[in-house]
């Protein structure tokens, strides 16, 4: 992997951390023989319009194969395989950097010659999202509706008042045609909704796509329409299903006639666990999985996202494979679910878990293979995988597997971040606890290196979401200085509090209580149980996260008052109902917080339960907080963090007054892209800890 990091930094953790390449979005070919994947930089050089990737191929069987196929600049979409088993198509602005994406072709067999990619041409069209239809004569994909004359010259010439809820810039279906070039819209979408995503039937003859009233995060909690409709223009749209709010990811419509889909188990809840439902496409969808409907996961663990295995139509059983991605508590392992014609939808096959190791973000595919001639079936799986327990950073490998589960061959085939597995090794272990209530936690420890015995220097550290998770993974970026502060030397801690992902409903919906009824008792409780085990040393204690991970902190600090000596408090909420008036999802917002101020207090949460918010209780604060943001950040509004920082200084006891530092960085929206940026996150970070701590 290609690192742009100056000699003299070559012991600079933070540079090396912002130079280095994140290996991501792994894909498999129809086939089965090769697989491909990004290698994305993290964060752009301040004099680059946009962060750079680089595409990797390998061989699927064969050991430290890969080899760089292309420079692709900025990706903006998936990298997918064509049906022909000859090439690959991308999403990049490789031509124009910082500018609008386009869609290339690129020649992708291992051992042929190097070959530059191929724009595909699309008449201009603004590219957002695509794919192949499974026939391989079509690609679709998501572009604006062009603004009208009148509000181009209206922009112009200044005259650019916005209405808030104006619709412009809709997305739309376009459809290319690989033999004749020519792209056209898919005729008969309404044109007064946003189309959020799409999928492509199994014989490429229809689209089935999901509308909402508008485009952006304001309306990402809004009543969802989803509708076929042929791609020839005849006939009109299908109504198919209403959704109370966005599924997770894309729909699939599977070879057995039904569609899948993660829906909150609870489909209205804004906070709640996934869960797969599976719908004949001709049956009405039902949202408590009765009548035609089958609901899978959810309960205990999570179904977080979806493959289909089969997307053509050469299916002589008209049967359906879905690959599931399911989290369950620390670990991730990855089901086949059956759906057949006559509507049987059953868990066959589990193709991975994890064993001390993490899948990075979902990077995963699967294929289902059969054998022409003998009709064997094996499976094709790869995935991108890190362990912070054996100390192995992010690199691709691949696994061969029979139709019991039984596994015929894993394979690592790539060899990145080298320096990263060179770094001073942390002992990582992970714990569980019971709760003063009952309940069984979990969450990951790291040790300094080289640790032996005795009580440590400590750093709570949360994770954001509130739907995420702490899993043993090895890979240190900006807003995640869990590695950072090990390799300082403290010991650090972190929990999967209620609200969390991979354990169910009951323990994801919880937040739904609001912010600090439970998630930060079940914090607390991860340092009560570490002091208990004599590991923390409980006069030099920290907290600290980024986004929710920085909300909690924020709280943890205004309810102890002095239990920590320093916070970290990055990009984080700390006035509830300014977040609902401020921040682009005011209905996930006013979910977490726990009250939307224009609704019926009494009746949208009992009171015994409500709690304020922290900048409502700084006073007698002695924690040290430093206090980052962006200055572009429309997920959590910067002026969160101003409000946080003037009420510790003005009401904290003296200790936190004096040790409230603010830090807004210029350009920056809620993940930060600016190299200088996140580099010096992570410096000021530990540097801060070291002042206070």
């Amino acid at each position: 992997m290609n690192e742009t990091i100056p000699e003299d930094n070559g012991n600079d953790l933070a540079a090396r951390i912002c130079a280095a390449g994140k290996v991501r979005e792994v894909r498999i070919s129809r086939d089965g023989r090769h697989v491909v994947y990004q290698d994305q930089y993290q964060y752009k050089p301040s004099d680059s319009a946009g962060t750079h990737a680089d595409l990797w191929v390998a061989e699927f069987d064969a050991p430290d194969s890969a080899r760089p196929l292309a420079k692709a600049n900025c990706f903006h979409g998936s990298t997918v395989f064509h049906p022909d088993g000859k090439r690959i198509v991308f999403l990049s602005d490789r031509d124009t950097p910082g500018k609008a994406a386009s869609l290339y072709s690129l020649e992708y067999a291992v051992d042929g010659p190097e070959t530059e990619p191929k724009r595909i041409k699309t008449d201009g069209k603004t590219v957002q999202g695509f794919d192949i239809s499974p026939n391989g004569e079509y690609i679709a994909f998501l572009s604006p509706a062009e603004a009208p004359d009148e509000y181009t010259a209206r922009i112009k010439t200044k005259d650019d008042a916005r209405v808030y809820s104006e619709k412009t810039g809709l997305a739309r279906i376009m459809l290319y045609e690989f033999v004749t070039g020519i792209t056209r819209p898919l005729e008969g979408v309404r044109s007064d909704m946003h189309v959020e995503s799409f999928t492509w039937s199994p014989n490429s003859k229809q689209i089935l796509y999901r509308l909402r009233e508008n485009k952006g995060p304001e309306y990402a909690e809004m009543p969802i329409i989803c509708e076929r409709i042929d791609i020839t223009g005849a006939g009109k749209p299908l109504q198919i299903a209403t959704y109370p709010r966005s599924p997770a990811g894309q729909s699939i419509w599977l070879g057995s006639g039904h569609i899948a889909d993660l829906h909150n188990h609870v489909p209205s809840n804004t906070l709640d666990a996934r869960t797969l439902f599976v719908t004949p496409v001709d049956e009405p969808f039902s949202p408590t999985g009765t009548g035609s409907t089958k609901r899978l996961y959810g309960d205990v663990e999570d179904a977080v996202r979806i493959v289909n295995m089969e997307p053509g139509d050469d299916n002589s059983e008209q049967q359906g494979f879905i690959a599931v991605e399911v989290c369950n508590d620390l670990d991730t392992h990855i089901d086949v679910v059956t759906c057949s014609k006559d509507n049987q939808v059953r868990r066959s096959v589990r193709l991975f878990e994890t064993k001390d190791d993490a899948v990075w973000f979902s990077a995963w595919d699967t294929k289902r293979l059969v054998e022409a001639e003998t009709g064997q079936v094996s499976y094709a799986f790869a995935t991108i995988l890190s362990s912070a327990i054996r100390h192995e950073p992010l690199n691709a490998y691949t696994f061969r597997i029979n139709t019991d589960g039984g596994l015929i061959n894993r394979v690592k085939v790539s060899s990145h971040l080298q320096w990263l597995a060179d770094t001073p090794k942390l002992r990582t272990e992970n714990v569980r606890w019971i709760a003063k209530d009952g309940t069984r936690l979990s969450g990951v420890v790291r040790y300094p290196s080289q640790y032996e015995s005795g009580k440590l220097p400590t750093v709570l550290f949360l994770h954001g979401g509130p739907y995420r998770r702490m899993i043993p993974d090895y890979m240190p970026y900006f807003c995640n200085w869990r590695e950072m502060f090990a390799w300082s030397g403290y010991l650090v801690i972190s929990p999967n509090y209620r609200g969390s992902q991979g354990r169910g409903h009951d323990f994801a919906s919880a937040s739904a209580l609001g912010v600090g009824v439970l998630d930060w008792e079940d914090c607390d409780s991860m340092v009560d149980e570490l002091v208990n085990r004599g590991l923390v040393d409980p006069g030099r204690m920290a907290v600290a996260g980024w986004s929710h991970g920085g909300s909690i902190a924020a709280w943890g600090v205004t309810e102890t008052k002095t239990r920590f000596k320093a916070a970290i408090i990055g990009a984080g909420a700390t006035n509830w109902e300014g977040m609902v008036m401020e921040s682009g999802s005011p209905e996930l917002e006013g979910a977490i917080g726990g009250s939307i101020p224009w609704k019926d207090f009494d009746k949208f949460i009992p009171t015994s339960e409500r709690k304020t918010s922290p900048v409502h209780s700084v006073g007698g604060v002695t924690t040290a907080c430093l206090i980052l943001h962006g200055d572009r950040d429309e997920r959590v509004p910067l002026g969160q963090s101003i409000g946080f920082w003037r009420g510790l200084k003005r009401c904290a006891a003296q200790r936190g007054k004096d040790g409230a530092e603010l830090v807004v960085y210029p350009r920056e929206p809620h993940g930060f892209v600016e190299r200088k940026h996140a580099e010096d996150v992570l410096r000021r970070s530990v540097a801060f800890l070291n002042k206070w701590c």
